[in-house]
This record gives structure tokens, C-alpha cells and sequence, in this order.
């Protein structure tokens, strides 16, 4: 019986520490194109628990920090859900001025993921595909909006980029 035990306790003790190791460090960004186009890139990260409020008071990221476009859920590509999330999944609503990257997470064939602002910013996803390709934006101070092209007063919202 110990023989069988000791194996299964290390075996234990290994997984343990993978998932330990997975659940802390910060994530770098992926593979960066043009800065009003979209560009062939890497899957965005998997946000099946990520809150998809457009609002809330969470703190905003830095400058240059990660950021998701999101339509629909990890569940279901085709809900009618729209935000743009930091680097822990969190909604967006200020952000201070500087470069970013921001990755799309658009699984559905019925929505879009567009961004646009202040300084010419107009970026989009299409809306008769999938797109989970990441450019790089600079953002400007002022207010950006992001919607769903064909739904607009359903899915939509907001960030203020300050100065």
C-alpha cells in the first residue's frame, strides 16, 4: 500500500505546484500588427469567467497595458454582450493616454467589435467572422466608444482616456 501511496502523493504535490504557478504572474501581450487595422495574431485569452459589465470602478490599467475587445461569451459566441476588459478580465471604463494592446475576442458571426476616439482611432473586427487577431492603438485623451456595428443600442459603452 505505501508503494502505490507514494507515487500518488508526488503526483499530487506536482499538480499542486503547476496550478500554483498558473494562477499567479502577470500575462504578456501577443503578437502586435498596425495601429488602425486589424492584424493576424494570436487567440485571445479564454474570459468564460470574465465579467461582461460595461461599467464599474475598477482601477485602470497602465499605459501600454493589455486590453480585450470582447462580443459575445466564451459560452455562447452570439450573446448579445459587448466590453472592454484589462489584463485580468476585468471591464474598462478610464484609462490614462499611451500605447496599447489590444487583442479581439469576436467568436461570433453575427457581431462586431469596433473601437473608435479621439486622434483618428477607428478599429474593427468584421462582423460575418471570428476575429482573435491583437494590433497595437495609441489612445488619446478623450472618450472612446465601442460597439457592436449591427446592434448599437444594445451593445455598446464607453472609457475615458485621461491625459
Amino acid at each position: 500500500m505505501t508503494a502505490t501511496r507514494t507515487p500518488l502523493v508526488a503526483l499530487l504535490a506536482a499538480a499542486a505546484l503547476a496550478l500554483s504557478g498558473c494562477a499567479g504572474g502577470a500575462s504578456q501581450a501577443p503578437g502586435a500588427g498596425e495601429p488602425s487595422q486589424s492584424a493576424p495574431g494570436q487567440s485571445a485569452p479564454d474570459q468564460s469567467d470574465a465579467p461582461l459589465a460595461t461599467g464599474g470602478d475598477s482601477a485602470a490599467p497602465a499605459a501600454g497595458a493589455a486590453l480585450t475587445g470582447m462580443v459575445g461569451t466564451a459560452d455562447d459566441p452570439e450573446a448579445y454582450e459587448i466590453a472592454l476588459l484589462d489584463e485580468t478580465g476585468a471591464p474598462v471604463t478610464t484609462l490614462p493616454a499611451g500605447e496599447y494592446t489590444l487583442t479581439f475576442a469576436d467568436r461570433s458571426r453575427m457581431h462586431n467589435f469596433r473601437l473608435t476616439g479621439p486622434g483618428g482611432v477607428d478599429v474593427a473586427t468584421d462582423v460575418a467572422g471570428s476575429d482573435e487577431s491583437t494590433i497595437e492603438v495609441t489612445l488619446e485623451p478623450g472618450t472612446y466608444t465601442f460597439v457592436c456595428d449591427p446592434h448599437p443600442g444594445s451593445m455598446q459603452g464607453e472609457v475615458e482616456v485621461t491625459g
